[in-house]
């Protein structure tokens, strides 16, 4: 009883979001961080973040660049999206779009974005 409180579909999805990223299969780990998302309960709100953060890389590791970024600064600023975690994501993600993509006005538009936030997030 009490693992189906936290091994809900949504973290099984998440689960196997972060082992398709891990692989490098991004294709894959994107579809499963859409089921993730779709599954989450409202509540919880820092896996929706980490999911998100890991959809973003996952549409990075694609060449998804316009949607990675999207993906990226739909993180709320909240409580929950400051969390360490996922400003290490979101980091490491800002570094793999600057060398994918060094001089993509979407690369630009990523810097100012966490510039204006530094204070906020």
């Amino acid at each position: 009883m009490w693992i189906s409180a936290f091994y809900d579909q949504a973290e099984l999805e998440s689960l196997a979001l972060a082992a398709y990223l891990a692989l490098g299969d991004y294709e894959k780990a994107e579809a499963h961080a859409h089921r993730s998302l779709a599954a989450l309960r409202p509540t919880m709100q820092r896996s929706e973040a980490i999911a998100k953060a890991r959809l973003a890389q996952a549409q990075l590791g694609q060449g998804d660049l316009e949607p990675a970024v999207a993906t990226a600064m739909s993180i709320p600023k909240n409580p929950a999206g400051q969390h360490p975690r996922i400003g290490n994501m979101l980091h490491n993600f800002g570094n793999a779009l600057r060398i994918t993509a060094p001089t993509s006005p979407l690369t630009q538009a990523w810097d100012d974005y966490v510039h204006s936030s530094e204070g906020t997030r």
